[in-house]
């Protein structure tokens, strides 16, 4: 099949959601032009289609799609900082524990990732763990160095540049200075190849999780922070995978697959890091939003579609 749509001016763009049955009542075709000329129509074609009737089919106003739009932008805003906190204890937490059982190598000691890393792989044909054979380590150790680098001369902080302006010698930085420029990916990876024992002092200090847990809800909320970095849907974002974890036992109406699924994780690690830690803002935007739209709770996540079930997800009851 070849592909034969053809481009279309913002006008066009109008008529044909027109002609599909989206009508602009309360927000005038002229507004709709101005809107679509600053958020894509393809963008805006993901939240347009949760109102399809059939096939490129609706009857439904301009405005609700907006509405929908703003709200998932608005929740987005507000989850970036929740993770945002978690990233930063999280790095955190696991730096201290890597310079802990580093420190006698100095400084640089974390490059040794012998001292920190797990090379042990279970063999297939013995069914026992043995430690990776020299040439697998040396590839690995060489890899980390190369990743490291990448995110020293692609960083733009001052302090970095004046570090290699004052230590002219040095072509690495102290991990804990590293820590404030890996993104969240380099250091879920870090703690996912760490030895058990840092894991668990980590998963310990982040809620007094299990260690494998702590590993699954961190790879979840990398997925949501992406998506959100790269201005995917939130509100109604699934997963592949089902997140059946302990977190979510006691929250049986909820879609496990759902990002819905993630908040409870974001908000019991937040528990952790930050007891003053409010979410009257949040619980007021979801509630609102939801009041006059509640055709659209079951897509959220919250599948018995009875939205106060947010209360006790925000622990607000």
């Amino acid at each position: 099949m070849i592909y034969s749509k053809e481009f279309k001016t913002y006008k066009e763009q109008i008529e044909l959601l027109e002609r599909r049955g989206i009508k602009f009542n309360i927000i005038t075709k002229e507004e709709a032009e101005k809107i679509i000329s600053n958020v894509n129509y393809y963008k805006l074609s993901g939240y347009i289609k949760i109102f399809e009737i059939d096939t490129d089919n609706y009857n439904i106003e301009f405005s609700k799609i907006i509405e929908l739009y703003k709200f998932d932008r608005k929740l987005a805003s507000y989850i970036f900082g929740m993770i945002e906190k978690i990233e930063v204890a999280f790095k955190t937490k696991l730096i201290y524990f890597i310079l802990e059982r580093t420190r006698k190598l100095g400084a640089f000691g974390y490059l040794e990732t012998s001292e920190w890393k797990n090379y042990t792989v279970l063999n297939n044909k013995t069914k026992k763990f043995e430690v990776k054979k020299t040439n697998d380590i040396l590839k690995d150790k060489l890899e980390f160095k190369k990743r490291i680098l990448e995110f020293i001369i692609r960083d733009t902080k001052n302090y970095v540049e004046r570090y290699f302006e004052k230590y002219n010698k040095e072509h690495f930085i102290p991990l804990w200075m590293l820590g404030e420029i890996i993104d969240f990916g380099m250091a879920t990876k870090m703690y996912d190849e760490s030895v058990k024992d840092i894991k668990k002092k980590v998963a310990k200090e982040l809620g007094n999780f299990m260690y494998q847990d702590l590993s699954f809800y961190l790879r979840s909320i990398k997925l949501i922070r992406n998506t959100i970095a790269h201005n995917g849907s939130l509100w109604n974002f699934r997963f592949v995978s089902r997140i059946d974890k302990p977190l979510l036992k006691k929250y049986p109406f909820i879609n496990d697959k759902s990002f819905i699924a993630v908040l409870v994780v974001i908000v019991e690690l937040l528990k952790n890091i930050d007891e003053s830690l409010k979410y009257d803002e949040l619980h007021s935007l979801i509630r609102t939003f939801f009041k006059d739209n509640s055709e659209l709770i079951e897509q959220f996540g919250i599948m018995n579609k009875d939205i106060s079930e947010i209360d006790k997800i925000l622990k607000l009851e």
